[in-house]
């Protein structure tokens, strides 16, 4: 099983994670690259939906259909270099990103985050089998750093019990249904959550997990993540 301690990896990093030729001031960036990341500023004060400058308040989803999770926190928007480097992390064994990007993460929710903390952090689970296969779960690995950083509990009592096809893969129709009894949740939770996963699309995964731990008790589900696609495709 692939292990990475995250919560130092940031102090080898002597030049810029991103181009590599300046020196890191910020999280192991250097300054400019720090202000070049996509960040997320117009968005839907629910489900974080990128925006237009000249809108404003929730996007025409939310308001038709309210979400059942509170709100949705994103650093950023799903657009270079962060669509680069989420695949590289997934996919190419490259987990050490989220060392910078969790630090990142870490002060943008200082800067964002209203009302109490939440009481643990949730992250998305995955298979068995698919976390054999990768051999590391991102989102555990975020929500790790992220609890350490901001002193708040991980909890990994959610399972994914059904191993089911990729959301990415799949049309919109096909993915409203295919999580269906795909996860449980086996040991009780407090009052408030917040769900952390890497990248938010269509909200599926979390509404349909928001779902399962209302009904278990949770009172307030939040949803953490590093980017949301500027569409729900």
């Amino acid at each position: 099983m692939f292990s990475l301690k995250l919560n130092s990896c940031t102090n080898f990093i002597q030049t810029c994670a991103l181009c590599g030729t300046r020196d890191s001031h910020v999280h192991g960036l250097c300054e400019s690259c720090h202000a070049d990341l996509p960040w997320l500023v117009h968005a839907c004060p629910c489900c974080a939906l990128p925006l237009a400058r000249q809108d404003s308040g929730p996007c025409p989803h939310c308001v038709q259909t309210p979400p059942m999770f509170h709100k949705v926190q994103a650093a950023f928007s799903y657009s270079f270099p962060i669509s680069a480097l989420i695949p590289a992390i997934k996919y190419q064994q490259q987990p050490v990103h989220l060392g910078w990007l969790s630090a990142v993460m870490g002060d943008f929710l200082r800067q964002r985050h209203e009302g109490p903390w939440p009481d643990a952090l949730l992250p998305i689970p995955m298979h068995n089998l698919s976390l054999m296969h990768r051999g590391y779960n991102q989102a555990e690995l975020l929500a790790h750093r992220l609890g350490a950083l901001l002193q708040i509990p991980l909890c990994s009592s959610l399972k994914k019990t059904r191993r089911t096809p990729k959301q990415m893969a799949l049309n919109l129709d096909a993915r409203r249904t295919n999580l269906d009894g795909a996860f449980k949740l086996d040991a009780a939770l407090p009052k408030h959550v917040a769900l952390v996963d890497d990248v938010m699309t269509t909200g599926t995964t979390v509404s349909t997990l928001t779902r399962l731990l209302l009904e278990q008790g949770c009172e307030q589900v939040d949803v953490w993540v590093l980017a949301r696609t500027p569409e729900n495709r």
